[in-house]
């Protein structure tokens, strides 16, 4: 493998797992640990993803600029965090709602609850969280059509948006990339967008579910307003001020 390739596919393998070690890189690729030492120097001058080198590999830096890991780096970020907050939001769930369930990995950990509940009626914009939600025989899922986002499975387009106004359900669960009293729900790609905006419409109650993590962060691209959420779950470890200034806006924060 020429070295462009292997630099190439370094920074796949970097942008899924969010991490690498150089003993992985050499093995995978079939070079000395030392010719990979020399591809992660060149690659830490050349590229604009945010990544940084760690005593044994490279991690990628979820933190710096507007950086939007894969559906499977996400799923190990605030783990623990994002199933207090699943098990939290399945308390708003009664028998029988009908609901609509945004994409993303904390709506993937709420999915996995899903069958505690009796008779309920769920809208998905996720072919994953689709996936999960078909295990659950009790369970009467409808799964909007649209494109399928590479790498993260969520749906989106303009079909997706207008399948998704035919519905109105009790409860609507949205995630956010980012949230700010003042900026409101942000994400960092526009592809789902639209959907979370008829996500939002099509609910009677709005619940947020995003970890703390993600307050006092911008997007590239606005969803909604904090004033048209209802309900906010987060994870214990934010700004206060920030929570102060976020239950201002009639918003219930539900910290876990």
């Amino acid at each position: 493998m020429k070295k462009v390739e292997r630099l190439s596919w370094i920074l796949k393998e970097i942008r899924q797992e969010g991490s690498v070690s150089v003993k992985y890189l050499a093995r995978m690729l079939g070079v000395s640990e030392p010719t990979i030492r020399r591809d992660i120097q060149e690659l830490l001058q050349m590229t604009k993803l945010p990544i940084k080198r760690v005593h044994g590999g490279l991690i990628l830096d979820v933190d710096k600029g507007s950086i939007e890991p894969m559906f499977e780096t996400k799923l190990s970020l605030m783990r623990e965090e994002k199933r207090r907050i699943a098990m939290r939001a399945l308390e708003y769930i009664e028998d029988g709602d009908s609901i609509l369930l945004d994409s993303g990995t904390t709506s993937f950990y709420l999915a996995r609850l899903l069958h505690k509940r009796q008779g309920l009626k769920i809208v998905v914009a996720d072919v994953k969280i689709a996936e999960e939600l078909a295990g659950f025989s009790d369970i009467e899922t409808y799964v909007i059509a649209g494109n399928v986002r590479p790498g993260y499975y969520s749906i989106g387009g303009t079909m997706a948006e207008e399948i998704i106004k035919q519905f109105k359900a009790e409860k609507a669960f949205l995630t956010a990339d980012a949230v700010d009293p003042e900026a409101g729900v942000t994400n960092f790609s526009m592809f789902e967008v639209g959907v979370k905006r008829a996500i939002v419409k099509a609910g009677k109650q709005v619940i947020l579910i995003a970890d703390h993590s993600k307050i006092g962060k911008k997007g590239f691209v606005k969803v909604c307003d904090l004033s048209e959420v209802d309900i906010f779950i987060t994870s214990k470890g934010a700004d206060p001020e920030l929570l102060k200034k976020i239950s201002e806006l009639s918003v219930v924060v539900d910290q876990v």
